[in-house]
Parts: C-alpha cells; structure tokens; sequence
C-alpha cells in the first residue's frame, strides 16, 4: 500500500507539469525513440513478411521506464517502500518487455502489448506517487487505466505553452514578425512565381523542374516523420504525466441499485444458464459417444468453445459489478454464487470441447491463449463465489497477481515450442496424420529443435528444410532481432559442416 503520508499530505495542486531542464529531456528522448522506431523498424511494414519489434524496441521501453522513475525521484520521494504492488507492477512489465529480446513469434508480442503498456502505466503512476490508491486494488487499477490513455495526449501543446514565456520580449517580437511575414510572403510569392514563368519560358521551364524534382521525393520519409513526431509527442506527454504531481482524488461516488432489479436480472440469466448446464448433462457430459456417432467426431469438436469461452467471460463483468451494488443484499450474493456455479459447469463444457479439438487437429498458439483464459476464468469464478459468502475479502490484488503470473509464465514456456513439441508428439504416436509445416513456419525459429525429433527421417529432413528456408526468407533486420534467431544460424552452419 502507496504510504499512508501520500493521501495525508496531497493538496490540490495542477497536473500539469512546468518547463524545465526534465522536460527538455523528456522531450528530446521521447523524439528519439520514436524516430529509432519509426526509421529503423517502420519499413519493414511494407515487406511481405512483418516483423514487430524486438530488441530495440525492448532497449528503448527500459530507458524509457527507467528515465520516468529517475525524473519522478528528482522532483519527490519514490513510493517503493511500502507499495509492493507498484513494485510488482514494474517486475511483470520488466518480464514482459525482456520477452521481446528472448522470444520472436509475432502474435505474442502482439498480444502481450496492451498488457505490458497497462503494466508499465499502473506501476509508474504508483511509485511516483500520481495515484495515491494500491496499484493492485480495484479503485488502483481503475485509476490506473482512466489515466493511461489521456496521459497521452494532455501534454502535447506544453513546449508551445512554454514559448509564451520566453523572458526576452525581443525574441518574442521577431519570432511573430518572422510568422507574419511568412503567412504575406507565401502567397506574394507564389503568385509571382506564376506570372513570371508565364513571362518567361527559360524561368518557367526552371521553375517546372523544380516541382518535377519535388514530386520524386519519397514520401515514405515525409509519412515517417509525421509518424515519429506523433508517437514522440505521446511518449513525451506521458512521461510528463507519469513524473507529475500527484493528484488529489475526488470523493468516492456510491451507487445505489434496486435489489429488485439485480435480482431480476440474475433469476432471467440464470434460467437460461440452468437449461444449458441441463443439456451439457444430457448429451455432453453422459451422452458423448451418442452425439459423436451422430454427427461425426470432428464435427461436432469443431465449434462451441469459443463462444462458450467469451460467454464465461462475459459473466464475470455481470457478477462483480453486481456484487459492489448488491453486497448488502443477501439475495443479490446467493444469485451471483449461483450464476457462477453453474458458468464454472459452461467453462467446463468449453474446455472439454476444447480439448476434443486439440485432439482432433492438433494445438495452436491461440488454443494455448484460450486454454490459460479458460482457466482464470475458472479462477475468477471461484473467487466470486468466495466474495458472494465473504463480501468483506478482497479478491481484485489475488486475481491481478495471478493472471499477470500465469501470463508471464506462459511467454518464458516458449509458446511456440511448446506448441511444436505437441505437434510432434502426436505426429510420432499416430495421432496426427500430417503435420502443418506452413503454420509451424510462421511461428518462430524456436520450432525448430522440435522438428528434430520427427521419427520418420524422410519427413523431418524436409520439414526442416521447408521451414529453415522460409525462416532464412524474411530474416529480420537488426532493430527486430531476439535470441531465438540464434536457432537458424546454429542449424545452417550445422547443414554446412555435415556437407
């Protein structure tokens, strides 16, 4: 917990930062590190094979947390000691962002963007003392993300804010001037040039030339520069925000709701959750082998889990908010227990046609993701149950703490291994009948000491060549290396002693 002082002493004070020798920095490094982004990564979105970020991406997010917590501790103390969750908060993002340098598969590092920017916000606005809640409490991680997106943008017009108080007036003076003159001259000029080349050929053909010459200009530079100047004046913003003054939090609102009309919702919900956790009994859970015979085994594996997955999920944004606005009503809470019992029975009904899937075609890095969602649900779903009958307990600082966990866990597991060492495994026993060298390529080179182990020596020596040559065929650029490259050049200088 953020120290007791941080609420006692904050007053209300601007949000806004001054101008000062921290801004200038924050300033210059945000420029740099959006244009290292844009000139040295953003071509290569325009290749026929994407690259997202790795290690220079990577580099670039330690300097850019480190220098915010370095410029937070020069205007006001830093809010370690007695604040773990803020601490945790870093660690995860620190984890996170080291994946980037490790592993290469780009639906990851896709994926674990939102999570890692939320991680690095919440944490860098709890140790430098901008949110005075818990940063794993509900009302931190609240606070949290409601700053995180406008911490972006309500710092962009302070450099121009800053010019207005240049202490020299003459200065002041010319720089106006020079803006007036400007706006006369252009079109002054403008309209000379046109009479003129209209006088003269020699002059017109010279001045034709020129535009010619400017339409040749790439633009790829001018979009780069647009680009780099936006996602620098972003980071640069909320790096102000992150090592700004601490806010005074407004009091907290209570909602009342009818129990009534909770009660009414959840009966309506779990009527309907009743009759399918009927059905599941009837025909999946004790009448599989009938339903297989009848619709044929892949067929019926093929669809339902998703859908049943995201249901679960949207359950849980039911019960919580429920559960805050009803905690007084004992109803409210034993219909809430209710509700999630029998979801926990319809995430169970996913997993298990999940499971059928996997068996039936084999796992994927998506199916791993739904498979660790299926199971927080579950978790979460269990803690509901805890509140519904303990609504004293605090569950919000356990869920966060596990899912950041399991989630980090997961990234250092080497998704893509782990996904080619099933493929494997159920190639050799018999259980796949082909395996899909196109989608194992496009994963990451950590596949490849996986496919080593094919038993039959005929197939793995061309899936391996297949898949070691579309890796050799968009090879990243520097900017976008990590450490699982290494696996290609170890296997091309192998093939090159053996020859």
């Amino acid at each position: 917990m953020v120290n007791e002082g941080l609420e006692q002493n904050m007053v209300p004070q601007p949000d806004a930062p001054g101008w000062g020798k921290w801004e200038w920095m924050f300033l210059i490094m945000a420029l740099l590190i959006a244009g290292c982004y844009f000139f040295a990564h953003f071509p290569c979105f325009f290749a026929e094979k994407c690259h997202f970020p790795g290690i220079g991406w990577t580099i670039s997010q330690w300097i850019f947390i480190a220098v915010s917590l370095f410029a937070a501790k020069s205007k006001r103390k830093l809010y370690i000691k007695g604040n773990p969750g803020g601490v945790f908060l870093l660690c995860a993002a620190l984890l996170l962002g080291a994946c980037y340098a490790v592993f290469s598969d780009e639906s990851m590092r896709w994926m674990n963007m939102p999570v890692y920017f939320l991680a690095t916000a919440s944490s860098l606005f709890s140790l430098s003392g901008v949110n005075p809640f818990p940063a794993l409490s509900a009302s931190g991680l609240r606070m949290g993300l409601k700053r995180f997106f406008p911490s972006h943008f309500i710092h962009w017009l302070l450099p121009f804010q800053a010019m207005k108080h240049i202490k020299v007036q003459k200065y002041r003076r010319y720089f106006s001037h020079i803006a007036i003159g400007l706006i006369i001259g252009f079109p002054a000029a403008a309209i000379a040039i046109c009479l003129l080349s209209s006088a003269d050929a020699y002059f017109g053909s010279i001045v034709q030339s020129c535009f010619q010459s400017m339409d040749q200009i790439n633009g790829d530079y001018l979009i780069r520069m647009l680009c780099t100047l936006a996602l620098g004046m972003c980071l640069f913003s909320f790096l102000c925000a992150a090592a700004g003054k601490p806010f005074q939090p407004s009091e907290k609102k209570t909602y009342h709701a009818s129990s009534v009309v909770l009660v009414t919702v959840l009966i309506m919900v779990g009527t309907v959750y009743a009759l399918f956790v009927y059905v599941q009994f009837k025909y999946l859970f004790w009448g599989a082998e009938k339903i297989i015979q009848e619709t044929g085994y892949a067929e019926y594996a093929r669809s339902g889990f998703f859908q049943l997955a995201a249901l679960a999920f949207l359950t849980l944004l039911l019960i919580f908010p429920f559960l805050s606005l009803g905690k007084e009503s004992r109803p409210v809470r034993f219909l809430c227990a209710m509700t999630a019992l029998l979801t926990v029975i319809i995430d169970y009904s996913a997993f298990l046609r999940m499971k059928l899937y996997i068996q039936a075609f084999g796992l994927s890095i998506l199916r791993v993701v739904t498979l660790w969602g299926m199971l927080m649900i579950l978790v979460a779903l269990t803690a509901s149950v805890v509140k519904c009958v303990r609504p004293t307990v605090s569950i919000c600082p356990v869920l966060t703490v596990l899912a950041l966990c399991t989630w980090i866990a997961l990234n250092w597991g080497n998704i893509d291994r782990m996904v080619a060492r099933y493929q494997v495994n159920s190639f050799n026993r018999g259980m796949l009948t082909q395996l899909d060298i196109a989608y194992l390529s496009a994963l990451s080179p950590d596949v490849l000491p996986e496919l080593e182990r094919i038993s039959d020596e005929h197939i793995r020596t061309q899936a391996l060549s297949e898949v070691r040559k579309a890796f050799s065929q968009y090879y990243p650029r520097p900017y976008d290396w990590s450490l699982s490259w290494l696996k290609v050049n170890c296997g091309d200088r192998q093939e090159g002693n053996a020859r």
